[in-house]
């Protein structure tokens, strides 16, 4: 099916045919000839309207040249710090379904398992955690789910210290989920998926033009993906419609909203080996976790309001509201090993038992940015101008969930971990809290001369909240705090390019994230004040940026520092208290490679070599500095990471593909200097393959992940590990037009 040409990236102009051009030129020339025939006649000629049409391209590509990241449109080789940018084209080629897949691809990113009274997406990126630095559509989106690229044009990993952008976190970087908007035209995606593990998958994109400048989009998705050991799953469906008002004219209105539901039978892992110091080594076919306390489901719904509007042809405003509710309970069971000290040998007789993670809460979230973006010049200098400002409310009821039945210490054993729980449960309140954050900001971004280009910028944020925790018996509250904290974010840049193909670049960025960051306020002090100092951060980088093929591929390269000062950990035993890293940092050097590099070849790598420190820890109990853990590798930290994905087009329809994927050694604990008794995880080389074939509006593909049936392990915590999933085929059906 054909459509209208529009201005949405999705749709590429083909050439048109001699008899279009032809008609065109007669359209062009067609008010001279009618004058000149009306002075000989009086007579008025008229032509039949000429339509111009074009086909989608029915594929994309692994490159793309800008970014909204930064709150305005830019080019990635303008950002003087490193980007990576998962597109479209590249998470279909792969089947991906979730942030642990799409992620894959951005090396220096690993994960935390589900634990420590969190759930869903737990990131871990060059070292630090990514917690509270997950955004859609430049908003913080910090809830607790798991997230599904279903509604995702594509996925932005900006790397570093990003305070003056995004405000507080952001201390390895933020990751960015841009959703998919209506544009001027017509779409229909739909695709189907079954694998092994009893998984199907059902995704659906509709796009219709309502006239010339309005149109609607509808994207849904189900998902049912089972596992090896036959009980753990994951179920899920997504609803995401929007309409547009006003494109192509000065002003736009955007009115979207996404629900997902999530219906999860989890495990958490399996425990450590007080040995090896590694995960027990069992069969992936076993589930280790105690069934009937195995339930995660969470309802998530993000309904956003975006207006923008073009003063002129080179400044507009924006202006974003979001409001967003999150609910969620979680009920999981951590294996544990009992009877098993060092020195004696875990077998399958070892006794297993059980401990609840049992939790629920309800977030809510409203956010309103206004941003001006404008160009002009003063004398010979050029400025890209970005101000703006920012309110966010975001508030938490918890309660924790407590088991009603009897769980015995020894309930199974280590080859037979198959255990029931029958009893019921109670829920009590145990705190909730507020916050809102108001911050200012602007940068500015100076063209000297057709070469050097300087940045700079700096933001305000102001955070208060207050924080009450109640006795989980009586209900009585036992405690409340309160913090107002405030503080300045520096962001600034020197851009060399010396031609149009590469831009080299020095950076700096500066970070301040109060106490109250994440909702963790340290109560440890009698529950009746926060003793906890603001974090702070630096990072420096130099980087270079190159196109190739053509301005079809992109190469980047960049070394890096990134420090982080008062560093707040959750105690894992308690919630409510923070264990402090005076300082530490990551030293490290990174290189990426992205697009087609020639008409069948494309690629998307990249390797990150990091050197993380503990450079002084902090005694909380006579709350002094230590040097006890000096050195120590922070955990969930590899050293090394790498992936590479690339597909060639064997024929005209058929592609073929090929990834490897690569995570160093991981400690599960920092807390002494010495780490040869420290629990980890080994490091791991994974493979994936795909083949597809393209047949008009069908594509028919292949996918067929961990290729050599690897077992490792891809996210940690203190007591256990998860266990990925072993070879998976999927074939997918899908159509396009």
């Amino acid at each position: 099916m054909k459509r209208h040409l529009t201005p949405s990236a999705a749709i590429a102009q083909k050439k048109l045919p001699k008899k279009m051009i032809a008609s065109m030129l007669a359209v062009s020339l067609a008010p001279g000839l009618a004058l000149a025939d009306t002075a000989k006649s009086g007579d008025t000629a008229q032509l039949e309207t000429v339509k111009v049409q074009a086909e989608q391209a029915q594929r994309g590509s692994y490159a793309t040249g800008t970014t909204s990241l930064g709150k305005q449109k830019q080019a990635l080789k303008d950002v003087p710090q490193a980007v990576s940018v998962v597109t479209r084209q590249l998470i279909a080629d792969q089947g991906d379904i979730n942030m642990k897949d799409v992620l894959k691809n951005v090396s220096g990113i690993t994960f935390q398992a589900g634990e420590g009274g969190r759930s869903g997406d737990s990131i871990i990126l060059r070292g630090f955690s990514a917690f509270g630095d997950t955004y859609r559509d430049g908003q913080r989106d910090v809830a607790q789910y798991n997230r599904d690229p279903f509604n995702d044009e594509k996925i932005e990993v900006l790397k570093g210290a990003s305070s003056m952008l995004f405000g507080r976190g952001s201390t390895g970087g933020v990751i960015n989920q841009v959703s998919k908007t209506p544009f001027a035209g017509e779409q229909v995606e739909l695709s189907t998926t079954v694998g092994s593990n009893d998984f199907y998958r059902g995704t659906a994109d509709i796009n219709q033009a309502l006239s010339d400048t309005a149109a609607i989009r509808l994207n849904v998705m189900a998902t049912n993906d089972g596992s090896a050991d036959g009980v753990s799953e994951s179920k899920r469906h997504g609803i995401a419609p929007s309409i547009a008002f006003g494109l192509g004219e000065p002003t736009t209105v955007v009115l979207s909203h996404m629900q997902m539901k999530e219906n999860n039978t989890p495990m958490l892992g399996v425990p450590f080996d007080p040995n090896t110091l590694q995960p027990i080594d069992v069969p992936v076919d076993r589930y280790y976790g105690l069934q009937g306390m195995n339930s995660e489901d969470i309802t998530a719904d993000i309904s956003t309001v975006r207006a923008t509007h073009k003063l002129d042809s080179k400044s507009e405003i924006a202006a974003q509201l979001r409001i967003g509710r999150y609910d969620r309970e979680v009920l999981v069971s951590q294996p544990q090993l009992r009877n098993s000290p060092a020195g004696t040998p875990v077998t399958d007789a070892t006794g297993l038992g059980y401990s609840g993670k049992l939790r629920g809460s309800l977030n809510e979230t409203q956010s309103l940015s206004v941003d001006y973006n404008g160009k002009f010049d003063t004398g010979s200098l050029s400025h890209e101008l970005l101000a703006g400002m920012e309110f966010t409310r975001e508030t938490q009821n918890a309660y924790s969930v407590r088991a009603t039945g009897t769980i015995p210490s020894v309930v199974a054993n280590v080859g037979n971990p198959e255990a029931f729980y029958t009893g019921g449960y109670t829920r009590h309140r145990s705190n909730d809290f507020a916050t809102r954050n108001l911050a200012a900001y602007i940068t500015d971004t100076v063209a000297l001369n057709q070469q050097w280009k300087v940045m700079a910028g700096l933001r305000m944020d102001q955070l208060e909240g207050t924080y009450r925790a109640y006795n989980t018996t009586t209900g009585a509250q036992t405690g409340s705090t309160r913090r107002d904290d405030r503080g300045l974010s520096y962001r600034t840049g020197l851009i060399w390019q010396p031609t149009r193909e590469s831009s080299y670049y020095l950076g700096y960025s500066s970070l301040m994230n109060p106490s109250g960051e994440a909702y963790q306020f340290d109560l440890s002090a009698g529950l009746s004040t926060d003793k906890q100092k603001p974090e702070r951060n630096k990072h420096y980088e130099i980087g270079a940026k190159w196109d190739l093929a053509d301005g079809n591929a992109t190469l980047r390269a960049a070394v890096f520092r990134t420090e982080k000062l008062n560093e707040r950990n959750t105690d894992a035993l308690s919630p409510d208290v923070a264990i402090l890293y005076a300082k530490r940092h990551t030293d490290g050097v990174e290189v990426e490679a992205a697009g087609r590099l020639s008409e069948k070849w494309e690629v998307f790598a990249g390797a990150t070599l990091m050197d993380p420190k503990i450079d002084q820890g902090w005694d909380g109990r006579n709350n002094v500095a230590t040097d006890a853990n000096k050195g120590a590798v922070p955990k969930y930290t590899p050293k090394k990471t790498a992936n590479i994905w690339t597909t060639y087009k064997v024929t005209d329809k058929i592609t073929a593909g090929l990834g490897l994927y690569h995570v160093g050694k991981r400690y599960v604990a920092d807390n002494n200097k010495d780490q040869s008794k420290t629990r980890f995880a080994p490091g791991y080389t994974r493979a994936d393959a795909m083949l597809s074939y393209q047949e008009g509006k069908y594509n028919v593909r292949l996918n067929v992940n961990n290729l050599t049936n690897k077992k490792y392990y891809d996210a940690l915590y203190g007591g256990h590990a998860a266990t990925a999933a072993p070879r998976e085929v999927q074939l997918t059906v899908a159509y396009k037009y």
